[in-house]
């Protein structure tokens, strides 16, 4: 199985983010699928209220600061918490207040794939290739999950004055009581921060996006090199290499369904502009680098969002050249099996023609939602038909007679 070799790691992930107070979901041993759960709706609230007020904490400063007060360095410092935090949170957010989407398509993942791959009888070394990188990406959601909250502990710790954290707050021992309340209380919410929010990010842009994109992109790998879609000249195999790709198709629109919307432009938004910040910023510390652990934190971000960026459009342009190529295949072999057969074929020639290439969509297409309807997998003669055969004397003037 593809998408259940990483299944081990995501659990742990899990775990970890229930420690921190989170818990949308869970693995049900027994049932052998992801469950639902109810998840306080007061600590998405007050996550938040903190993610809003740490970044127009960091626009404020960058804005507002005296000319001088602030080097260019810490400004880009704190430009990528600002876009980070901002960015991140948006890509988690619908994972945290309803994970029920999320989980119906892991679930459809491991129902799914568990007659596919049978189907197919794909090459073990294939799919082990694909095991491996989705195992891969689990474990790098995994590393970021643990080091993640370490750092950011680290800059809340020793580098607390920094406005993109506790901002102009500052205490010593001369400080009122109430000076050192509110300090107290800014130091734990943004601990809470810290802690939760990088788990969740790292699950849902590790095992439940990448991890499910690679899936798709291993069964349709499998697909192209199994036996079925290689031996059309010799068997029958047409119809059941055309179930398969379509299967995988619904597969896709649910993806997107899924992503598309906000979780793919977010991620996006994060990888590019953090992985530039902190590109730049690594460069810019070097000797400093080392001063503090918590500035580990800028090259590891920009190792993440790196591997993110190369990741993401790999996988979704493996998925459209690899279904176009696909697609091709079906369309010579159908001809192959018409010239053997001698059949009439219409039907499935038309159910061939309308397989288009599938698509990893990264933002909302307008088209698309205003007209469900012409959808490239329902052949437009199919439409005309339909409307000739609902209408056959639409402008006689009598209603009965266009009733068929």
């Amino acid at each position: 199985m593809v998408f259940q070799s990483g299944l081990q790691l995501m659990i742990l992930n899990l775990r970890l983010l229930d420690l921190y107070g989170f818990n949308p979901l869970l693995y049900d041993v027994e049932r052998k699928k992801f469950v639902e759960r109810r998840q306080s709706k007061f600590k998405v609230g007050l996550v938040t209220c903190i993610v809003i007020t740490v970044v127009l904490n960091g626009i404020h400063t960058i804005t507002f600061s005296p000319v001088g007060m602030l080097s260019s360095s810490k400004k880009v410092f704190i430009s990528a918490f600002v876009i980070g935090w901002s960015t991140g949170f948006m890509a988690v957010f619908p994972l945290l207040v309803d994970p029920r989407t999320y989980v119906d398509l892991m679930n459809m993942l491991m129902e799914f794939e568990q007659g596919y791959l049978n189907t197919i009888d794909c090459p073990n070394s294939r799919v082990q290739r694909w095991q491996y990188r989705v195992k891969l990406c689990s474990l790098a959601a995994t590393l970021v999950s643990t080091a993640g909250p370490i750092t950011q502990f680290a800059i809340i710790l020793y580098q607390s004055k920094i406005p993109s954290f506790l901002g102009s707050i500052s205490v010593n021992i001369e400080s009122s009581w109430g000076h050192w309340i509110i300090f107290a209380v800014s130091l734990v919410l943004q601990a809470f921060l810290a802690a939760g929010v990088p788990v969740a990010f790292s699950i849902m842009v590790g095992p439940v996006c990448s991890g499910t994109l690679l899936s798709v992109a291993g069964y349709l790998s499998c697909l192209t090199k199994s036996h079925i879609l290689q031996q059309f000249k010799y068997t029958d195999n047409l119809d059941t290499a055309v179930k398969l790709y379509k299967e995988l198709s619904v597969l896709v629109g649910q993806i997107n369904l899924c992503f598309r919307q906000l979780v793919l432009p977010a991620i996006l938004m994060y990888a590019i502009s953090v992985n530039i910040l902190g590109a730049y910023l690594t460069i810019k510390f070097n000797e400093e680098l080392f001063s503090n652990i918590g500035n580990l934190l800028l090259p590891l971000l920009a190792l993440e969002t790196f591997v993110v960026i190369m990741g993401l459009g790999t996988t979704a342009g493996f998925v459209n050249k690899a279904s176009k190529k696909t697609t091709a295949k079906l369309k010579v072999g159908m001809y192959d099996v018409v010239r053997q057969n001698g059949k009439d074929m219409t039907c499935l020639r038309r159910t061939i023609n309308a397989c288009c290439p599938m698509k990893i969509r990264f933002g909302s297409n307008f088209v698309d939602i205003l007209a469900p309807l012409i959808s490239k997998s329902v052949p437009v003669e199919d439409l005309s038909n339909s409307s000739e055969a609902s209408f056959p004397n639409e402008g006689n003037g009598n209603g009965t007679d266009s009733i068929p």
